[in-house]
């Protein structure tokens, strides 16, 4: 229970209290618990849907991806940023990790949270909104399944911690969690494959980082966590007819 409450005390926004001192180990138990962070965060996603009979489903989406960043503070979409303006800076690895550690925000970060808001604004507007639920799952399975196969690529930061500490119990726990999930909600079938096509892609996406600047950081967690969850509403937008 306390790996719980601290990953939802520092993964999310949402006003619960931790009252317990922090301790390193409670933080490391609680990283096996960031999958069911994505569920608690997919309920809440799910709750201004149900304002459609009010609204139009272009307003609900937008309001949608709005909860989102609230709930999250940003604090993905800024790794994001900065994985972009470092990973498409076509330098050596040394400059990369400068480029993602500076504050300021680049041309292609800039660029890669319009389109990412823009494609996931877009596709839950198409889409079946049961689909939101799985949508934080995935990210956040996805982060555990890319850590586990990467080390830290830094000498110290905020993301050692949780990187050091992802294995292969996490990792299994993670793609195991979401897919269950994913078959609960969408069928066998269509569960499956979304949930299995972001996985190859996360896995392909985990090793031309790895090549690029040796392993994970605390940016590139978060750059994993934004693309897999457009990555799968992607994948359940172009399987929508199964």
């Amino acid at each position: 229970m306390k790996g719980l409450l601290l990953m939802l005390t520092f993964m999310t926004r949402l006003p619960i209290k931790y009252p317990y001192k922090f301790k390193e180990d409670d933080f490391v138990k609680g990283i096996l618990y960031l999958p069911i962070v994505g569920l608690v965060i997919g309920l809440i996603l799910w709750l201004p849907t149900f304002l459609y009979v009010y609204f139009d489903r272009f307003f609900i989406s937008v309001l949608v991806w709005l909860v989102y960043l609230w709930v999250t503070g940003g604090l993905h979409i800024d790794g994001l940023a900065d994985s972009f303006d470092g990973l498409f800076s076509n330098r050596n690895r040394e400059r990369i990790l400068e480029i993602m550690k500076d504050s300021r925000i680049g041309t292609f970060g800039v660029l890669s949270i319009f389109f990412v808001l823009i494609f996931n604004i877009t596709l839950t507007y198409y889409l079946d909104f049961k689909v939101l639920l799985l949508v934080p799952i995935i990210g956040r399975a996805m982060a555990l399944f890319s850590c586990s196969l990467s080390n830290y690529a830094r000498e110290d930061g905020m993301g050692e911690s949780f990187i050091k500490n992802c294995g292969t119990k996490e990792a299994i726990f993670g793609v195991i969690f979401s897919l269950i999930t994913s078959i609960i909600v969408l069928g066998y079938v269509k569960g499956l494959a979304t949930t299995l096509i972001v996985l190859v892609i996360i896995y392909l996406l985990t090793k031309n980082i790895k090549g690029k600047i040796g392993g994970m950081t605390g940016d590139t967690v978060g750059f994993v966590i934004e693309l897999s969850q457009t990555f799968f509403l992607l994948s359940n937008y172009v399987l929508r007819s199964i």
